[in-house]
Formats: structure tokens, sequence, C-alpha cells
């Protein structure tokens, strides 16, 4: 949660929430989730049935197309809101 933190997870069903400016979430378990403020960046993976990971993503959390304290997961190869 501090500035300029580095973060990771990779349990199945994880979540990972990131407060700190200048911070960077990793969150490649399966099924994992992550939110963070503006300015952070997010990465999160996906995987097929038999846990083979099919697709690696990061972004950064500009407010607008990836919202603020806002729960994502990766699905098909994009970033989708999770309602929790």
């Amino acid at each position: 949660s501090g500035y300029s933190s580095k973060l990771a997870s990779s349990g199945d069903y994880s979540k990972l929430e990131i407060s700190g400016d200048n911070s960077v979430g990793a969150n490649i378990g399966m099924n994992g989730k992550i939110k963070g403020i503006i300015g952070s960046w997010i990465t999160l993976a996906e995987y097929d049935n038999n846990y083979k990971p099919i697709c690696v993503k990061s972004i950064q959390i500009d407010g607008k197309k990836i919202k603020e304290d806002t729960w994502y997961k990766l699905e098909r190869g994009k970033f989708k809101e999770v309602i929790n």
C-alpha cells in the first residue's frame, strides 16, 4: 500500500488491492482479481480449462477506460469489471 510499491499474487481466486501512488501490481493466479488507484499499473493472467496460461496483460488505471477502485479480471483477453 505504500508509494511506488510492487506487489504480486499467484493464488487461485486471489484478490490484490493497490492503494499507493506510482505502484505496480500483478495477480497471475487462476481467476485472480485486482484493483487500484489512478496511475497504478495492473497485470492479470488468464488460463484455459487445463490450467494452461493463455493470456497475460498489463494496463495503467486511467480512471476512464480502467476505473479506479474497481475490481477487474481478465476474460477472453480483455479486462472486465467484476461486481464483488
